[in-house]
């Protein structure tokens, strides 16, 4: 679960002023709320039911992560569709898509030897920084007061 709530913190942190996706809150008062609701609530989840009992056999592991990266992809596909979720820098709904596809036998991976995957993690994070040309200048000069 940590691994999912702090892959999201990092990536806001990282792109604060770069962002590649944003949802639209439902409560456009109160913004902070939407990512706090995903951040705390529905990965920690996401995480718990898809390791709950993970399938020994490989024919149950593959129709796992079919089932959940299919799961997120059509959510996000709505989302996109109904205005709830917008992209911007290049980053698009099949990019989502093949993050999705990396993410859940990452979360798989972190489960089983975690040191590896924070290495692969880092790895995967400096490609896609580059990939979007996102300005890490952004992170050192934030404002945390405005």
């Amino acid at each position: 679960m940590l691994y999912m709530v702090s892959g999201n913190l990092l990536y806001f942190v990282l792109t604060s002023r770069y962002e590649l996706w944003a949802f639209e809150p439902d409560f456009p008062i109160y913004p902070v709320l939407n990512e706090m609701f995903y951040t705390l609530i529905v990965f920690p989840c996401t995480a718990l039911l898809f390791l709950h009992h993970f399938p020994e056999r490989r024919m149950g592991r593959t129709k796992r992560y079919v089932k959940w990266i299919a799961i997120y992809a059509a959510v996000e596909l709505l989302f996109a569709m109904t205005g709830r979720i917008v992209y911007d820098h290049g980053w698009n709904w099949y990019w989502s898509f093949a993050f999705d596809c990396m993410m859940f036998p990452m979360l798989r991976l972190h489960y089983i030897r975690a040191g590896y995957a924070y290495a692969v993690s880092a790895v995967i994070i400096v490609i896609l920084l580059l990939w979007f040309k996102v300005p890490l200048q952004n992170v050192m000069t934030m404002d945390f007061q405005s």
